[in-house]
């Protein structure tokens, strides 16, 4: 069998169309050596800070501009590295000394924040960039396919997040998230999670298992205006890779 390849663990300084130029660090970009443990593939704390202390360094001193340093995972959720609080602790340390200005960003979609330690270093994030596209147990758990009585759960816990973005995406068909019902539902939600932010996604996600489609612009400027309605704010973006 094949050796895995080991993939880049920064990406960028890029253009993007929500955060304007961005530098990715990938905290599971597959490696082949300086591994967590043997048979991982995640890269070391080690190897990632060094990776990215060189690049944010580099690309500082070349005069780049940066307005976010962004933590995300190609391969698995970058809270679940088990070194994520040293990572966050280093790449915080970095951005003050060499992008002060930039925000510290990462993206998650764990269904467990409970954590202490965890809710901890989330906190050292200026923006939390997370999925909450449900309104109904019923719809959380077939989008998903995690236990319906999970989502009350979530909902608790993500009131307590500081610089919480919420991320959504509406479509219909098998699995559907969009009709009057569940979007009133959803708001309801959003009242007890409180996010500092709602970005809701120009197209829709492809649901495994699931047939789903675009729901019509129509609607979607409605979903639109009944978030803001509510007293969010609110924002339509095209969704982006991060990591290619």
């Amino acid at each position: 069998m094949p050796q895995q390849s080991s993939e880049p663990i920064v990406h960028g300084p890029r253009r993007t169309h929500r955060l304007g130029n961005v530098l990715v660090v990938d905290l599971t970009a597959p490696q082949q050596n300086l591994v967590v443990e043997r048979g991982s593939v995640l890269p070391r704390a080690s190897l990632i800070v060094t990776t990215a202390a060189r690049l944010v360094m580099e690309h500082s001193k070349a005069g780049e501009k940066v307005e976010h340093l962004v933590v995300v995972g190609s391969t698995e959720d970058p809270l679940l590295h088990p070194d994520f609080r040293e990572v966050t602790e280093n790449l915080k340390a970095l951005r003050d000394k060499w992008y002060p200005r930039a925000k510290l960003c990462v993206f998650t979609n764990c269904r467990d924040l409970g954590s202490g330690q965890l809710r901890q270093t989330l906190g050292v994030y200026d923006k939390l960039f997370l999925d909450f596209e449900w309104g109904t147990a019923k719809t959380f758990s077939t989008i998903t396919g995690e236990k319906s009585t999970l989502l009350a759960e979530l909902t608790r816990q993500l009131a307590g997040l500081n610089h919480l973005i919420v991320q959504a995406h509406f479509f219909r068909g098998e699995a559907d998230n969009s009709s009057e019902a569940e979007v009133k539902s959803w708001i309801k939600k959003l009242h007890e999670v409180r996010p500092q932010e709602v970005h809701i996604f120009t197209e829709p996600r492809k649901i495994p298992g699931k047939s789903t489609k675009a729901i019509t612009k129509t609607r979607q400027k409605e979903i639109v205006d009944a978030v803001a309605e509510s007293g969010f704010f609110v924002a339509l973006h095209p969704e982006e890779p991060l990591v290619v």
